[in-house]
């Protein structure tokens, strides 16, 4: 196996990779929170404490606005400090048998034994190795459309994980 792509590190990217982070990180979270104050507000209202079921629900609005602030908050910071924002980076990924191997600005091999995750967003893939360094592979740095469903076949296969295309 021999796939290469070249990924654009820019400000459309970071954006991205954000509002990517920012949706699993309120399904992950939210979620659980709006199932168990939804309980307790019902418990609420069924002891015919109203004020206090409005409360909970409040709260929980209240929360989700913060977290989405937080979250535009954080992303505007990010922007402000990167450098890719004024200066864009192509950085080229191929893929072999047991490693791949990244380039910009000098080349360096990452071993898929140091992978500890790899996650498909809806127009690239997240790949996470064990030194926390995280690998973006944007769907549109493939030259042909089959190698994104190749790399995600061979990804599914060596790391037992589920993406689908």
């Amino acid at each position: 196996m021999n796939i290469v792509n070249n990924t654009m590190y820019d400000k459309d990217l970071i954006l991205r990779y954000n509002k990517f982070y920012a949706r699993s990180y309120m399904i992950k979270n939210f979620i659980v929170i709006t199932v168990i104050s939804l309980g307790f507000a019902t418990y609420m209202a069924i002891e015919e404490q109203w004020s206090y079921a409005a409360l909970l629900l409040g709260i929980l609005l209240v929360y989700y606005v913060l977290t989405l602030g937080m979250q535009k908050l954080t992303t505007a910071k990010m922007l402000k400090r990167s450098p890719l924002v004024d200066n864009p980076m192509l950085q080229t990924y191929v893929f072999k048998e047991e490693e791949f191997v990244v380039t910009n600005v000098k080349s360096s091999n990452v071993l898929y034994t140091t992978v500890q995750s790899v996650k498909r967003a809806p127009d690239f893939f997240m790949i996470q190795t064990s030194d926390r360094k995280t690998y973006i592979v944007d769907f549109k740095g493939f030259d042909n459309p089959e190698d994104k469903i190749e790399l995600a076949n061979f990804f599914n296969t060596k790391f037992n994980a589920k993406i689908k295309l």
